[in-house]
């Protein structure tokens, strides 16, 4: 039998080379409880847990050893949309302006993975994963990704609009036109692997209105399709008036928060429409971090945040310095005067957040339950890099009202409830996939637990924290 006794403080190796681990003196915080269990034991073989304990497990075979004392084991969280085949700064990976910096890419896709790990993100889904997913799974230690398949609309809408090159529909495989086309196309989704289905519902930015939609028709057969398959629908939809077609057709998962209020006449139905989400169980991804994205792109002097040193591969940190991503800040200080000053520009995309935390501290005050969400990178923002951008989605969640239980939750259990994963991921109980972080603060008291990651379990695989940052 062969056994390696770890300390936390004394972990050196970047990775332990075993899927079977016991660990000791450990503090459970998982959150289906409400209060964690001290002193406790964990056993995990092939990359699952088998056993938990008050009495101390001893290693069986070739199972390693960690001593868990003073930390906390909580499950590792899942961010509910994260685009893996998108680039902060740039956009679609393999369209332009992409396509231009394919060092620059790899870099980032390399470093994308350990990114999520480093914040303790150890499943992502994307709602919208394009063709170069493929990418992500290839790379030694990357979160569970499980994905949608994307419908992109009518070519002449978002978001094929918003893609450069000469063949921007090319990157979506799952194209349907017409209702007659969702029986078929939905079937290849589940059989390429997806376990939800996402559409569009986006006439226009801010109060433009001018973008064709899907039709009703084609959505009430994505709808049948989906259903009978058991794959929620999510739809883009972040505006009242796009709110109230997706509601009026029954999808499942608003993959955006209720930021957007323009309305023709009169004070907008906000609270009405916030009620028929509660009404109908509708899911909820508040998604704060895409206008506080794009605020803190415009804002001077974003780049200096400390926390971006540690998830940015140093290469992708000078080309934002250099101007590599003014591009995107420039074309959103576009459709603003001349001469207002940036950090102004910023405050008015601060506006959109800080309606994106009313709705959601509505929400949160009928009990309607929410999603952990960042969207990231949301647009080519240079700022939300994977796993900070999850972070930062928790303290926004935090400054609108929830309290580091309900956000813990809302990474775990509700994602896991919402895409039928109740018994893989989410919790730390016998039969659940061993994909943990090691803290050392509490989650239940304070989103700031999640800033004191030690290391991170991957399918029973222990990995130090400091081993993940950005080259």
């Amino acid at each position: 039998m062969s056994i390696a006794a770890l300390s936390l403080a004394l972990l050196t190796a970047q990775a332990v080379p075993s899927d079977d681990l016991v660990i000791r003196n450990v503090t459970i915080a998982s959150p289906e409880r409400d209060a964690v269990l001290a002193d406790q034991s964990v056993r995990i073989r092939d990359g699952r847990i088998v056993e938990i304990s008050e009495q101390l497990l001893e290693p069986q075979g070739e199972e390693m050893l960690l001593d868990g004392q003073g930390r906390y084991l909580a499950p590792g969280l899942t961010d509910s949309h994260h685009h893996v085949s998108f680039v902060p700064g740039m956009g679609a990976a393999g369209l332009p302006p992409a396509n231009e910096h394919p060092a620059l890419v790899a870099a980032y896709m390399t470093q994308q993975p350990r990114s999520l790990l480093y914040h303790g993100v150890t499943q992502v889904l994307d709602p919208a994963p394009l063709t170069g997913w493929e990418v992500f799974t290839d790379q030694p230690h990357h979160p569970d990704l499980l994905r949608c398949g994307e419908v992109p609309g009518p070519h002449d809408g978002y978001p094929v609009n918003q893609r450069a090159g000469e063949n921007p529909e090319g990157a979506y495989p799952y194209d349907i036109d017409t209702p007659e086309d969702a029986a078929s196309v939905i079937e290849r989704m589940q059989t390429d692997g997806a376990i939800c289905v996402k559409v569009y519902l986006e006439d226009g930015f801010g109060a433009a209105n001018d973008w064709p939609l899907m039709s009703g028709e084609t959505l009430d057969a994505i709808k049948a399709e989906a259903d009978a398959r058991t794959m929620p629908v999510l739809v883009h939809a972040n505006a009242i008036d796009m709110y109230e077609i997706a509601l009026d057709h029954g999808l499942g998962v608003m993959a955006h928060g209720l930021w957007n209020w323009q309305w023709p006449e009169g004070d907008p139905p906000v609270v009405e429409t916030l009620d028929r989400v509660v009404a109908g169980h509708v899911g909820y991804m508040p998604t704060l971090r895409v206008m506080g994205g794009l605020s803190d792109h415009v804002r001077p002097g974003a780049l200096d945040n400390p926390d971006l040193v540690s998830v940015t591969p140093s290469d992708l940190m000078i080309f934002y310095r250099q101007g590599g991503a003014d591009w995107f800040a420039d074309e959103l200080a576009s459709d603003f005067p001349a001469d207002m000053p940036r950090e102004e520009i910023a405050g008015i995309f601060g506006f959109g957040v800080q309606r994106g935390q009313r709705a959601l501290a509505y929400l949160h005050g009928q009990g309607h339950k929410v999603m952990l969400a960042s969207d990231c990178p949301g647009s080519p923002t240079a700022i939300n890099q994977p796993g900070l951008c999850t972070l930062l989605e928790m303290e926004a969640m935090a400054a609108a009202g929830m309290s580091a239980t309900d956000i813990f939750r809302s990474g775990t259990l509700t994602i896991a409830n919402q895409f039928g994963l109740e018994t893989e991921y989410g919790q730390i109980a016998p039969g659940f996939i061993a994909n943990l972080v090691l803290l050392k603060e509490n989650p239940f008291e304070s989103v700031s637990a999640w800033r004191s990651i030690d290391a991170v379990i991957l399918h029973g695989e222990v990995i130090e924290r400091d081993s993940l940052r950005a080259p």
